[in-house]
């Protein structure tokens, strides 16, 4: 049976959110429909649509007088987004512990070896990272519960990848994936969840301090001046407004 394509909105939502978790789109961007639409060849209805959804699950902000823009995130949100995941990658560790086959934690054991070798690939390791808590996830059994670990972890993962352009360890010693694998092997529920719980929360606050001198730096950036070129066709226009006015 052949996948039914997706709906213009769906391709504007997927679309949008893939550049605003990879980063393309900062925090603060306005987003603009009209030309949304133009580049996905869609009209701008599904492109509002998108948009609402966004804005329900906290990636855009919809501002009075503004439009859409993308979220900006403090350090603060970052830290709580993390202790959300954390609860909840946990509770699914522990529940994992109980009910994941021999097969599937060694099928996990590979794909984590896998990601070992990316080196210091850091944007092929983001996306890596995050498949291999997915697959962790899915031992559970619990849909809803992955969904909504997913959820947090794309909204993290522009600041991720920000912390990991700048670091050479990703991962802090002891809090790696083995020590996950071996606690959920064991069978023990609750130490798996504790485990589960400190790796996600292990580089969280560095992760918030990363975005923290981010935002600091780009305060303090000098405003560009204009060239020489710009500064007389800007006068130009000015005077060509002022005469049209007069």
């Amino acid at each position: 049976m052949l996948t039914p394509p997706p709906s213009a909105q769906q391709l504007a939502y997927i679309h949008l959110q893939d550049r605003i978790v990879s980063g393309a789109l900062p925090g603060g961007t306005r987003l603009k429909p009209e030309p949304i639409a133009q580049q996905l060849g869609i009209s701008r209805m599904p492109v509002r649509e998108a948009i609402r959804q966004l804005n329900a699950e906290g990636y855009v902000t919809i501002m009075p007088n503004r439009g859409a823009v993308v979220t900006n995130r403090t350090p603060e949100d970052v830290i709580e987004l993390f202790e959300m995941r954390a609860v909840l990658e946990g509770l699914a560790a522990r529940i994992a512990a109980k009910v994941a086959t021999a097969d599937e934690l060694d099928d996990l054991e590979s794909f984590n070896t896998g990601l070992l070798r990316l080196g210091q690939d850091h944007v092929a390791w983001v996306e890596r990272h995050d498949q291999f808590h997915d697959q962790l996830c899915l031992l559970s059994r619990r849909a809803r519960l992955c969904d909504e670990a997913r959820r947090l972890r794309f909204a993290v993962r522009p600041y991720l990848r920000l912390y990991t352009r700048s670091h050479a360890e990703f991962e802090l010693k002891g809090h790696e994936h083995e020590r996950l694998i071996e606690e959920i092997r064991s069978g023990n529920g609750k130490r798996a969840e504790a485990v589960t719980r400190a790796h996600v929360m292990a580089n969280a606050h560095s992760i918030a301090e990363c975005l923290r001198v981010a935002l600091a730096e780009a305060l303090s950036a000098p405003v560009a001046k204009p060239t020489p070129e710009r500064a007389v066709e800007k006068t130009a226009a000015t005077r060509k407004r002022k005469s049209a006015a007069a």
